[in-house]
């Protein structure tokens, strides 16, 4: 990810509000969203595409109740926005053209913290499945593929029935095939339930974490640059 942070309130919500609503002129052609007077916030990721699906975070926070902010954005989509509340958040979505854009509030009567997703709407299916590139075992399943453009970097997570270890083994010996060095900083036990490692490749960097639960072992991928 790629946050920044202002010095000031006011320098914040300038910096925010620059970059959404002059985002159209960038590559997606992303549509414009306005922000509350003196919002401040940070910008998680201008492009980045996951489970196929090409998308932007930036997060915000407002003096504006959850309530508030509601009618500031049905004033501004002429109430076609929808919204939805799950426990104490406040969903809010409106489709512009081909790109979808969500709010996910939460707060009260001091102020909302405000997470902004815009995803695009894609015309055609993606020609290859989340994971594709990434070494997966037998029977294993992707949950979420997350590439980062403005990194660039990529985070994958996905579930094998593999024990711990086992899961740790395949990798190894499978990123070592394909030119992985261990850095030989971990090491995983046949009983172990949590563990780690890292691999290094020319500037790349990749590391994993794995978890068994109940029946199966989550895995965690996460390949940078330097």
């Amino acid at each position: 990810m790629h946050p920044f942070r202002s010095p000031s309130r006011a320098a914040a919500s300038s910096l925010l509000a620059l970059m959404l609503l002059t985002a159209p002129a960038h590559a997606g052609n992303w549509p414009s969203v306005p922000l509350p007077d003196n919002a401040q916030g940070e910008l998680v990721s201008s492009h980045m595409v996951h489970n196929n699906v090409p998308m932007r975070v930036s997060r915000f926070q407002t003096a504006l109740s959850p309530a508030q902010l509601v009618g500031f954005y049905q004033r501004h989509w002429k109430g076609q926005a929808k919204v939805t509340e799950f426990g104490d958040r406040r969903i809010i979505a409106y489709q512009q053209g081909s790109h979808f854009i969500t709010l996910d509030v939460r707060g009260g009567s001091a102020g909302s913290e405000v997470q902004l997703g815009i995803t695009e709407l894609l015309s055609r299916e993606p020609g290859h499945p989340p994971g594709h590139g990434f070494p997966q075992p037998e029977r294993s399943q992707v949950i979420s593929d997350t590439r980062y453009q403005d990194t660039p970097g990529r985070t994958i997570a996905l579930e094998s029935p593999q024990s711990t270890y086992q899961a740790w083994e395949w990798y190894r010996a499978r990123l070592q095939q394909q030119g992985w060095k261990d850095d030989g900083e971990h090491r995983c036990s046949v009983i172990a339930t949590q563990c780690q490692a890292g691999y290094q490749r020319g500037n790349e960097v990749l590391t994993m974490t794995f978890n068994r639960a109940a029946q199966h072992t989550e895995i965690v991928a996460t390949q940078m640059r330097r």
